[in-house]
C-alpha cells in the first residue's frame, strides 16, 4: 500500500512506522503511525507537536476552571 504522506517540515515522504487494526462493532479501524525519515527533522516535529498540545490542554484547563467559578458563584448566591 502506497501512501503520500510528505513531512510537514521538510516535505519528503514519511515512512509507516506501526500499523494497526481496531474492530468496533461491524467496523474495521486501520492506525498507521507515520515518522519523517531524517530523525533531526522528526525530533523538531515531535517537539512542535507536544508545544502545541500542552497548549491545548493549558486552554481546556483554564475554561473548566472559569466554568466551576461561574457555576461557584452562581451556588452562592442562590
Amino acid at each position: 500500500m502506497t501512501h503520500k504522506n510528505p513531512c510537514m517540515r521538510c516535505g519528503t515522504n514519511r515512512i509507516v512506522i506501526r500499523t494497526s487494526f481496531e474492530k468496533i462493532g461491524n467496523s474495521t479501524v486501520t492506525n498507521i503511525e507515520t515518522s519523517c525519515p531524517n530523525p533531526e527533522c522528526q525530533r523538531k516535529v515531535d517537539i512542535d507537536n507536544k508545544r502545541q498540545t500542552d497548549k491545548r490542554l493549558a486552554m481546556k484547563s483554564r475554561s473548566e476552571e472559569r466554568a466551576r467559578a461561574r457555576k461557584n458563584k452562581k451556588t452562592t448566591i442562590s
